[in-house]
């Protein structure tokens, strides 16, 4: 296994977000985690990486692998470019080089950015803002995906390409990718397995293997396929089950 979370249950005060969460991810797989809006699939996500420490429970991920995590805010310097900001974890790892460099233009052309890299944050869309905070994670060639809403604020094409991108990214470099995504299209399309979180406090309610019988893996082929609906109806019927027991919970 390369992730591994056991028994995760994390509280902020009086508030319980987390209960026993236990979840794994093997080498080169690609899996997204959903849930209802509020239960700690962010609050995860950050135990994972280290930016926060669960109240029990345990993380493991393999120490040989680089990690690359971005979170669900862009985190932009404001006085730097979003060429620059692209470049800011490469550099600090390498420096400023050629190679670093040349591959920052070659992903601001493929992610339609080409005209914005001497852009500053403070005149840039959210949907740049996110592309240019995934460049900046992609750059540095990790080994472990963590991404958190990497799609959120893209136009539907846009995403399109990006997810095209980011699933040649992860077989060329064979990578090990987790998402959090709200949109149970994405998780489905990306992924080969989906972890669904119940209502919080959150604990693993489903895991759903995909296999959507196309013959690569493509966002495009991916939505085409007889099975995706049939998919997105069993993760969504579980989702707003949760939300449903939310509402009747607080009437009560």
């Amino acid at each position: 296994m390369i992730i591994t979370a056991t028994n995760i249950s994390k509280s902020y005060a009086h508030l319980a977000v987390l209960n026993q969460i236990s979840l794994s991810v093997t080498s080169g797989e690609f899996v997204s985690i959903v849930g209802a809006s509020g239960c700690g699939k962010s609050t995860l996500l950050n135990i994972l990486f280290g930016l926060d420490t669960p109240d029990g429970g345990s993380v493991e991920i393999a120490t040989a692998s680089r990690i690359g995590y971005m979170m669900q805010d862009s985190l932009l310097l404001p006085w730097r470019t979003l060429e620059a900001n692209a470049s800011l974890g490469a550099e600090v790892r390498n420096g400023r080089t050629e190679e670093n460099g040349l591959l920052v233009e070659k992903y601001f052309k493929a992610f339609d950015l080409v005209g914005a890299m001497a852009s500053y944050p403070n005149i840039s869309s959210g949907g740049m803002k996110r592309r240019v905070a995934l460049i900046r994670t992609l750059i540095t060639k990790p080994k472990v995906l963590l991404l958190d809403e990497p799609f959120a604020s893209l136009d539907f094409d846009v995403k399109l390409k990006i997810q095209r991108h980011l699933i040649d990214y992860h077989e060329k470099e064979e990578a090990t990718t987790l998402i959090v995504t709200h949109d149970i299209d994405d998780a489905i399309a990306l992924s080969e397995k989906v972890i669904v979180l119940s209502g919080r406090p959150s604990s693993v309610k489903s895991v759903i293997s995909i296999d959507l019988g196309t013959r690569s893996r493509d966002p495009i082929a991916a939505r085409k396929s007889p099975r995706f609906s049939e998919y997105f109806s069993r993760i969504w019927d579980e989702i707003k089950y949760l939300e449903e027991e939310d509402e009747a919970s607080a009437i009560h």
